[in-house]
Order: C-alpha cells, then sequence, then structure tokens
C-alpha cells in the first residue's frame, strides 16, 4: 500500500496529494497541460476560483520532478507575503521575498561577484522593484526556468511592467500569467498580453467561470440610493456639465482632456473631498499661479503605487475650454461648490447608519485617498477601522489585515489598488462600494475578495448611489450591458472607462457587444487524475513509510505454490532525474518451497516483469520546452553589441567581457536544462521487489 501510494505516473501530479487544499478536479488542468507539453500559460478563472493555487501546483510539480530549480514570482508590492504563506502552507515550498533591503542585504552577505538573485530556489518579488533598470539588470542575469506573474493585467503595451515580464519570461523555459480580468475590452492589450514571454510557443488559456463549473453563486446585490445634499446636487450636475464641456471642446482631439473629463466626474461621484483637490490644482495649473511639478522617479526602495492618488500635472495643466477665462471662472465657481458640499457627506452620513445596523465586519471600497481619508474621519469613533491603500508601506498593510482577518478590527477601508489580491472571505461577507467604477470588473474584483471559494455564507455586495446624478447613467449602462451579456449567454467585451465617458458625455449608449476572443483549454483527465489523487491521499495517511527492503511471506505447505510478486518500476533521466515510478504485480511458480534459511536467496532471485513505464507520454513535453529553449538562446546569443573602447581605460573592453560571460552562463543553464528535460535516452528502467506472498488454494 505504501509503494501504490508513493507512485509516480510520468503524466500524473506528484504532489496534489500531499498539498495542504481541497482538491478540485478544474484546478488540477493547468498543471497537467504543463506536463503535456503546455509552455506558456494564463490563468484567467474569474475571481476567487483559486489562481494561486493553480499556479503554485505547476511550480511544486516542476520542482519535484527536478525540471525546475529556480523560479520568480512577480506580484504587486501588496501581495508578496501572501504568495510566500500560500507556497509554504499548501506546497511546502519556501520562497524568499526579495525588496530593495533584502537585495542590499543578501548582497553584502554574498561574496564579491555573486548576483543575489541566482542564490535563492524560489524569489518573490514585486513587478514595480523588478521594472527598475538597475534591478531588472540583476535579475536578467539569473537563469530562472519558471517565471509567474501575478495581477498580468497590469503588462499593458509600452509600460515598463510589461517590458520587463517580456524580457524576463523570454529566459524562462515556462511562464505563467495569472489575471482575473486579462481582457478589460482594449483588444490590442489584450493581444499584447498574449504575446509576452513568446518564442514561437501558444499561449494556453484556462477561463473558467462558476457558471461553468457548476458552482453555486451565493450572492446578493443591492442597489443603495441615496439622496444628495443641495450643494452636492449642484456640484455633481456642474461638475458633470463642465467634464461634458471640455471633452467635446478640446476633448475631440487631446486623450488627455479626455482623461481630466473622466477623472473629474469620477471624482466627484466618490467625494466633494476627492475632487476639490483636483479642481484646486487645476485652476492653480491653468492660471499660472503654480507651475507644473516634474515627473519624480521613485528611490530604489519606493515600491507604493500612486494610482490612487492625484493625477499627473501633464494633464491637469491641459486647456479644455476654448476660452481660458471662462474656464477659470467655472473652476472657481465649482472649487467653492466642492468646499461646501465637503463641510457634509449624505454618502458617509448614510454608510455610518448602514454599518451600525448590519452589526458585522465589512470591507468598504473607494477609488481614492482622499475619500478613503474622509471616510476614517466620518467613521472613527464609531467603528474600530483600517485602511489600507497605493502608499501604505507592506508591512503596515499585512498587520492591517491580520488585525481585521483577527477581529480587533470592524470595517476595512481599501482603495482598489490595495484591495488586489486580498483574500477576506473567512472574517467577512459584506463588501459596500462607496461609488461605482465605470469598468464592471472592477465591481466584480471587489466582490470577488469574499466571495471566494471556502466563503460558507451568503455574500452581500452594497453600491451606494446618490440619486439623479451622473451615477445613476452610470449604473443604467452597467445595467443595460449585464442583461445583454446574460442573454448572449456568452462572455463578452467589457466596456472601458472610455466607452463609459462617451455614453455619458456624448448621450449615447455603450458600444455593442463584442465576443471576446478568449477560449479556454480543457483537459479531460482531470477528473480521473483527481479520483487517482485522492485514492493516494488516502493510502498515504494509511502508510506513509516505504520500506527499503523486500516484505515476504511463506506458504503454508511444502510443494509447488503460486506466489504474488509486486515490483516497483523507476525510469531515469539519463542526468538521474525521476520520470516516472509505477507499481506491477504478477504471478510466478514455485516447483517447492524452499527451506526457510533459503528464501531471502529466492526472494532476490525473482526477476520483474517487463512493463511499459510510460515514459514515451513525456514526449509532447519534451519536444514543446526544447523548442522554446532553442529559441531562448538564439536569442540569447545574438552577436555583441559593438563598443567603443575607452582612450584611457579598459572600461568598455571589461563591461563587454562581463556581459559576454554573463551571456555565456545564462546560455549555459539553458543547455542543462534542455539535458535534464529533453534527453531522448533514459536510463534503462530499474526495478525493485517490494512484496511477495503465497497465493493460497491454487498450485
Amino acid at each position: 500500500m505504501a509503494a501504490i501510494a508513493h507512485e509516480r505516473p510520468a503524466l500524473g501530479l506528484w504532489t496534489a496529494a500531499g498539498a495542504s487544499l481541497d482538491l478540485i478536479a478544474y484546478q488540477l488542468e493547468p498543471a497537467l497541460a504543463v506536463l503535456r507539453g503546455a509552455t506558456r500559460v494564463l490563468l484567467a478563472d474569474e475571481v476567487g476560483l483559486g489562481k494561486t493555487i493553480q499556479a503554485g501546483l505547476i511550480l511544486a510539480e516542476l520542482r519535484t520532478r527536478g525540471l525546475v530549480d529556480r523560479a520568480l514570482v512577480l506580484c504587486p508590492v501588496g501581495l508578496r507575503e501572501a504568495w510566500a504563506l500560500e507556497l509554504r502552507q499548501r506546497f511546502g515550498i519556501v520562497a524568499t521575498v526579495f525588496d530593495h533591503t533584502a537585495i542590499e542585504s543578501g548582497q553584502s552577505a554574498l561574496p564579491a561577484g555573486i548576483n543575489p538573485w541566482t542564490v535563492h530556489p524560489v524569489v518573490i518579488a514585486s513587478i514595480d522593484l523588478v521594472k527598475r533598470p538597475e534591478v531588472l539588470a540583476a535579475a536578467e542575469d539569473a537563469p530562472f526556468d519558471l517565471v509567474i506573474a501575478d495581477e498580468a493585467h497590469h503588462l499593458t503595451p509600452g509600460s515598463d511592467r510589461g517590458h520587463a515580464v517580456n524580457r524576463l519570461a523570454a529566459r524562462a523555459p515556462w511562464l505563467v500569467l495569472v489575471s482575473a480580468t486579462p481582457h478589460s475590452g482594449d483588444q490590442a492589450a489584450f493581444d499584447y498580453l498574449t504575446t509576452i514571454g513568446s518564442l514561437g510557443d501558444p499561449l494556453v488559456i484556462f477561463r473558467r467561470g462558476r457558471a461553468d463549473l457548476g458552482l453555486p453563486c451565493d450572492r446578493r446585490s443591492r442597489l443603495m440610493r441615496v439622496a444628495p445634499t443641495g450643494d452636492e446636487t449642484a456640484l455633481l450636475h456642474k461638475t458633470t456639465s463642465y467634464a461634458r464641456a471640455i471633452w467635446q471642446a478640446r476633448g475631440r482631439s487631446d486623450r488627455a482632456v479626455q482623461l481630466v473629463a473622466i477623472t473629474l466626474a469620477r471624482r466627484a461621484a466618490s467625494s466633494a473631498v476627492a475632487v476639490e483637490r483636483t479642481l484646486t490644482r487645476r485652476r492653480a495649473l491653468l492660471s499660472g499661479t503654480e507651475r507644473l511639478t516634474p515627473i519624480q522617479n521613485s528611490l530604489p526602495w519606493d515600491e507604493g503605487d500612486d494610482s490612487d492618488d492625484e493625477e499627473l500635472d501633464e494633464r491637469l495643466a491641459q486647456p479644455g475650454l476654448l476660452d481660458g477665462t471662462t474656464e477659470i471662472r467655472q473652476l472657481d465657481d465649482l472649487i467653492a461648490l466642492a468646499q461646501r458640499a465637503s463641510v457634509r457627506s449624505s454618502k458617509l452620513h448614510r454608510l455610518r447608519r448602514f454599518l451600525a445596523r448590519a452589526g458585522e465586519p465589512a470591507v468598504v471600497f473607494t477609488e481614492y485617498r482622499d475619500t478613503l481619508q474622509a471616510t476614517v474621519e466620518a467613521l472613527s469613533g464609531r467603528f474600530r477601522l483600517g485602511a489600507i491603500h497605493g502608499g501604505v508601506p507592506a508591512p503596515v498593510r499585512h498587520d492591517v489585515l491580520r488585525r481585521f482577518e483577527g477581529g480587533d478590527l470592524d470595517v476595512l477601508i481599501a482603495t482598489d489598488t490595495a484591495g488586489e489580491g486580498l483574500n477576506l472571505h473567512h472574517r467577512c461577507r459584506l463588501v459596500i462600494d462607496l461609488e461605482l467604477p465605470w469598468n464592471p470588473l472592477r465591481l466584480e474584483q471587489r466582490v470577488g475578495r469574499v466571495d471566494r471559494i471556502g466563503q460558507r455564507r451568503r455574500v452581500h455586495a452594497v453600491h451606494l448611489l446618490q440619486r439623479d446624478t451622473i451615477e445613476e447613467a452610470v449604473w443604467l449602462h452597467l445595467e443595460g450591458r449585464r442583461r445583454r451579456a446574460e442573454r448572449a449567454l456568452g462572455e463578452c467585451a467589457t466596456p472601458t472607462d472610455h466607452d463609459m465617458a462617451r455614453a455619458i458625455f456624448d448621450h449615447g449608449s455603450l458600444p455593442a457587444e463584442s465576443r471576446a476572443t478568449i477560449a479556454s483549454r480543457r483537459v479531460g483527465e482531470a477528473g480521473t487524475e483527481l479520483a487517482r489523487v485522492l485514492d493516494l491521499r488516502q493510502r498515504q495517511r494509511l502508510a506513509p513509510v516505504i520500506l527499503d527492503h523486500p516484505v515476504f511471506a511463506l506458504p503454508r505447505r511444502r510443494g509447488r505454490c503460486s506466489m504474488a510478486a509486486v515490483h516497483e518500476h523507476s525510469q531515469l533521466s539519463a542526468s538521474g532525474g525521476l520520470l516516472s515510478r509505477r507499481v506491477h504485480a504478477s504471478l510466478i511458480t514455485l516447483d517447492h518451497v524452499p527451506a526457510v534459511d533459503s528464501w531471502r536467496a529466492v526472494v532476490s532471485a525473482i526477476r520483474p516483469p517487463e512493463v511499459e513505464t510510460g515514459v514515451a507520454e513525456l514526449q509532447p513535453l519534451r519536444e514543446a520546452v526544447a523548442a522554446r529553449i532553442q529559441a531562448a538562446r538564439e536569442r540569447l546569443v545574438s552577436p555583441p553589441r559593438p563598443h567603443q573602447a575607452s582612450l584611457f581605460d579598459r572600461r568598455a573592453e571589461r563591461e563587454a567581457g562581463a556581459r559576454q560571460t554573463v551571456v555565456a552562463s545564462l546560455d549555459a543553464a539553458l543547455a542543462h536544462r534542455a539535458t535534464t528535460i529533453c534527453d531522448p535516452q533514459p536510463h534503462s528502467p530499474r526495478a525493485r521487489l517490494i512484496a511477495v506472498w503465497p497465493i493460497e488454494g491454487q498450485s
């Protein structure tokens, strides 16, 4: 039983039975696809369906087989510790979290010339750290076999994030992209995402929803209409009119002005405090009383995300109306309105009453830090609060989440930037939106923080909306799109913020639905493999240890007898790595029963049967990885770039020589991996006798 429990089929999963997780068939499919030759995988399941588990299972399987020596996990800064915890608790994989301090301390502790990225077998780092040129240069010199990029929808065309992941992935035999929202409605961005790390190999996509998997969806959504104050009503209407005016004036030909219009309308719907800050800054820039703040590159150790903070000055400084004097006058009126409206927020007043009545933990989401801070001030004293946004340092963010999950906090207030990847379903089932995002995918991301596999209670989502304002128009458009998508019985491309803006400011409608070009792979063997793994898990509990010597039993009487023999057949690669281990039973016949003292000799002389180990099934994996590694090596060892020799020193020659040394090292690592994986001549199977015993009643 112990031998059977530790079988290693060539195309079966080796680590799932011992992993600390509830096994579900669909979550096994990506790892099975990798064993069948997939080298680039996009895990695009809906929020809450266990994409991190699926990526971790791929990593565990490849590591256990000796196919991955080094792996790199790239994720938003706030998810590094969550990734490390998942890998350690579920798969027993100890990963090293890299930030600027860890890199510096690691470098100082290593001998000169040793790259800290090459020391640890599994490294987790934020993409915003790795995208920095000085960090990317060091990470590129490390031979990673597997790159995992979480929240991959942030890898957009022309971005530093996309460039960094593409360069690192193009040198790795395997790439796994993870995103619940891979298609935001921008086909060009999706096409770019599907080409990241491509070396001529296809991208295998897994896109499953709860309906596809037959999983229950116990969720209730409630639209809570709030009556705005008189000042809020005036502010919302006049801000919307101003945004529409600049959209239809200079915005017709200037995308920066379009973005300003979108920002003002969305901030006004969020809170008077949020829009006042943007209006004041825009007024100062347009009137010339303040200069543009130059774009300041973040310091090397700064990994915060400022996407939930103020807009860039370059954008806010763009005139929107043809008459500058008229625009300044309108801005002055709007700023005065915003200051009066910020005295009392109808939304925050309604939120305070609702939380007191609900009497249970809640997560409150907003798009902007200004609104978050106003919410904290409005709720302080009534509730135990925790707040996180893109600028909160990772240790502080983890402490807030720990206190909320542990019951020390009643309400968690978060921006969308800080809310990515959070798993809050163990403590909470209530999500409240302070404003409606214009992209429905963001709404789903918010609710997905608590509506996840493992949530045992009904999930409630509450959307605050101010009556007779632009928010009602946004909701009508979103609801219309949702109903049409349901009637189409399929997945439709999601409208972008610009699609929503055109519908609002031009009094139109969202563009007609178009099918999102996402076809999901299916692995039909997943159900059978799940049954096998569950059986192995049970057997491992009953017989956790394999003996290092055969077990045998003696027949009760002398004479001719039939014996059952069980052998373990192991297939090794030329480099000694295990390819397959299977258990086979056979029936043998003895003409006479030897003396007791001779039984050990008889046992050692029992010949194993000729069996098929199934290693031939690995041929698609060998061929796919061999082709990818060959393409990576050809790109890597391209002719060296010419350099200009220095007049007084040999610095340029030394730098070029060092670069060629790194390239040679990376090429050697790829060649080694190719030998490990793709060797077509594995060793002959090794057989080991496990047990032999008599078959009573046969002769």
